[in-house]
């Protein structure tokens, strides 16, 4: 279990996290989402230990991350969004690193490697970011860690490589290690993220599992923002792409992630209200500055 009780942190004066208490339970592939500078970066370095929290406690599997004990680190993989690689090939890379994780899986690894096509004859350094993502996540779901935080894996991934990495990561999960993926790509892991923590003004605002998203929400085309009470609503070239209470109607559809997210950062209340099957509060952009507001706030992610 990663577990963070009253846990503050900031740089600086600026606190980014204060009081912040979170509880993630083996057996999911978590989907951390946040607007940029909401600090996704910054907690998973924190659940790594790369860095030290000014007060509070987190633990991973009932070790303290930022001790950076041995038997602690060897069950975190952690992969930031711009992965540092030596200058070593693949083959060279596994003699000198695997050892420090007892648990590493070089079976697993070598069709990892496979997998992403990698190349073993060439040093790490004068592969193409997209490569050396790929290597870095392969190293990873290999590790046999069972806490593997991941910083916007899809970055730097051409189409194909996105399903491959879909196809790996869905065959990596168990019920004794905890994934969490932060992404700004939403759809690019929309299918796999279960639950969602949303993640705004240093707190997690919204725990969202599939179940809940699916049994509460749905997503409609609307002819304008006012033609039904939606929870969140968003102009495009040919109307509006609007998040809506589900309540059966024709022309219903599963409800995007992305629209979820929009709402949650944009309009919690109206959120919480349709996840709770409560009337929805008034709605804020439509009394303020109309229709142009609204679709001015639409796509934050």
């Amino acid at each position: 279990m990663i577990e963070l009780r009253s846990m503050t942190f900031g740089y600086g004066k600026k606190a980014l996290f204060e009081g912040l208490d979170l509880g993630l339970e083996p057996g999911s592939i978590y989907g951390l989402l946040g607007l940029n500078g909401a600090g996704k970066t910054s907690l998973l370095k924190i659940v790594a230990g790369a860095l030290a929290p000014k007060a509070g406690s987190v633990e991973v599997f009932g070790r303290v991350p930022e001790l950076r004990e041995a038997a602690c680190l060897a069950d975190i993989a952690f992969v930031p969004e711009d992965p540092w690689v030596p200058a070593l090939r693949p083959s060279a890379w596994l003699s000198r690193y695997a050892c420090f994780r007892p648990a590493f899986d070089r079976d697993r690894f070598a069709a990892l490697l496979g997998e992403f096509a990698i190349e073993e004859d060439k040093l790490l350094t004068k592969f193409s970011y997209g490569q050396r993502k790929k290597f870095a996540l392969a190293a990873a779901l290999a590790s046999g860690a069972r806490a593997v935080l991941l910083d916007e894996p899809t970055n730097g991934l051409d189409i194909p490589s996105k399903t491959q990495f879909r196809r790996v990561l869905a065959a990596s999960a168990s019920e004794d290690r905890i994934v969490v993926v932060s992404t700004h790509q939403v759809r690019d892991l929309e299918s796999l993220i279960d639950p969602v923590l949303i993640l705004d003004a240093g707190r997690v605002t919204f725990t969202l599992s599939s179940d809940t998203i699916a049994e509460r929400l749905a997503s409609a085309r609307l002819a304008s923002p006012d033609a039904r009470a939606a929870v969140h609503a968003e102009a495009d070239a040919v109307g509006w792409s609007a998040l809506v209470p589900r309540e059966g109607r024709e022309g219903e559809a599963a409800a995007d992630l992305e629209l979820v997210f929009n709402a949650a950062v944009g309009q919690p209340e109206r959120l919480a209200a349709a996840l709770a099957g409560a009337a929805l509060p008034p709605d804020p952009q439509a009394a303020g500055a109309g229709p142009a507001a609204a679709a001015a706030k639409g796509g934050r992610s």
